[in-house]
């Protein structure tokens, strides 16, 4: 039997890493086993021929530590290699630089120490499901144990334009040394090759995936239109351009009673309610709810139980948002902004709306007044077509454990 260990950033401790709630389920004829770098209180219950290793965890650092390992990766060429290239003078750079030689350094002393234990290393497949340090220190350590090494690759530990200063420490000295790097987009895969420079043929896409729970959402009736968002409420989700657009949009089709639900909570909860309050509790043709934080099962049955005609994305910053792949499952048209890999999940005017990276109020305003669209038929269908053709979890996650399985 196949031996996979996967290196997480906390799962299964919360939060965050949802899509690996479902991906855990697809390993059926391997050996899994969960390696976190981080804990947190509240934890996933897993299937039960999954092992949890809390070995990373239970090795505390302090300030002691931190100083030790970034004098003991001054010993390390690949220190001077960073620093004189991508640091110098920019005094921006210091901290993440420090900060990453820092936990690239322990992740090596860490992960020696770990497979020195360990037998059967060679027979082993290592699994990172972030390319940050812990994967750098996997990379120089994969000729001492001979494993076969892997990672998935997001949004944040891709694209340095979304870091301090456009920086990325030591991503560009760690473009070898690895058998596949698994993206998440179609356009991470050029990117990589492009500003980083790595090989095309350790790029491979296998995309994230969320269940189909058999959920067909309703339409509403003639005269009305049903609007759901999901995230959390900070600034950069951009919800107050919802609000001013559902004001425009109130006087420009006064016609149509529009409904907005809003899922999800976040520090700014108290001024979008304060700013909807004033710009639209006093339209007549405008109902609004802030839902709130709700379980994932619940949301399915909101969808299942509500008419909903389209769901709306405005974000600044987004990688693959699960909240739309969720939408498209229940054949909810999506409108959303060309950022992060949302492009590969909208067939603009066909399954939805694209609209601009900068998603101007106008904009959003011209594509929610399409109100047939997305009401209509073959929209909603085609909506579905695409999920199953590019987020299916069980098609996605079944050809990549296949594909981890039998990596040679």
């Amino acid at each position: 039997m196949k031996k996979i260990l996967l290196i997480s950033s906390s799962f299964p401790y919360y939060p965050g890493e949802q899509f690996l709630e479902t991906e855990v389920n697809y390993y059926n004829n391997v050996s899994l086993t969960v390696l976190p770098l981080n804990s947190h209180e509240k934890y996933r219950t897993l299937p039960k021929h999954i092992k949890i290793d809390n070995y990373i965890i239970n090795k505390k650092s302090n300030i002691f530590y931190k100083v030790y390992y970034i004098l003991k990766s001054m010993l390390n060429p690949i220190f001077y290699k960073e620093f004189f290239i991508e640091v110098g003078i920019n005094i921006k750079r210091v901290k993440p630089f420090l900060s990453s030689v820092y936990a690239y350094q322990r992740y090596c002393d860490l992960f020696n120490n770990y497979f020195k234990n360990e037998q059967e290393v060679e027979n082993t497949v290592v699994y990172t499901y972030w390319h940050n340090e812990a994967t750098y220190a996997l990379q120089s350590l994969k000729q001492k144990y001979n494993y076969k090494l892997v990672s998935r690759i997001h949004g944040y530990d891709i694209y340095k334009e979304r870091r301090l200063d456009s920086y990325m420490p030591l991503k560009h000295l760690f473009t070898s040394k690895i058998d596949k790097i698994f993206t998440i987009t179609q356009s991470a895969n050029k990117y990589l090759s492009q500003t980083y420079g790595f090989k095309d043929e350790i790029l491979e896409l296998s995309r994230l995936g969320v269940d189909d729970k058999s959920i067909n959402s309703k339409t509403t009736q003639y005269g009305s239109f049903c609007i759901v968002s999901c995230s959390f409420l900070v600034d950069v989700k951009r919800i107050d351009k919802i609000i001013d657009a559902l004001a425009k949009l109130s006087k420009e089709v006064p016609n149509i009673k529009f409904k907005w639900n809003h899922i999800g909570n976040g520090t700014l909860e108290s001024v979008l309610k304060n700013y909807a309050m004033q710009k639209l509790s006093k339209l007549n043709n405008v109902e609004y709810h802030f839902l709130g934080n709700i379980e994932n099962k619940d949301v399915y049955k909101f969808y299942k139980n509500n008419a909903v005609n389209v769901f709306v994305n405005v974000s600044e910053s987004e990688g693959v948002p699960v909240s739309i792949m969720e939408a498209m499952s229940c054949h909810i048209p999506i409108i959303a902004p060309n950022i992060g890999g949302i492009s590969d999940m909208i067939i603009d005017n066909k399954s939805g709306k694209l609209l601009s990276e900068k998603c101007e109020v106008d904009e959003l305003v011209s594509a929610l007044s399409d109100i047939e669209f997305f009401k209509n038929k073959i929209v909603r269908e085609k909506t579905y077509e695409v999920y199953l053709e590019r987020y299916n979890s069980k098609k996605n996650y079944s050809d990549f454990v296949h594909d981890l399985s039998n990596l040679n």
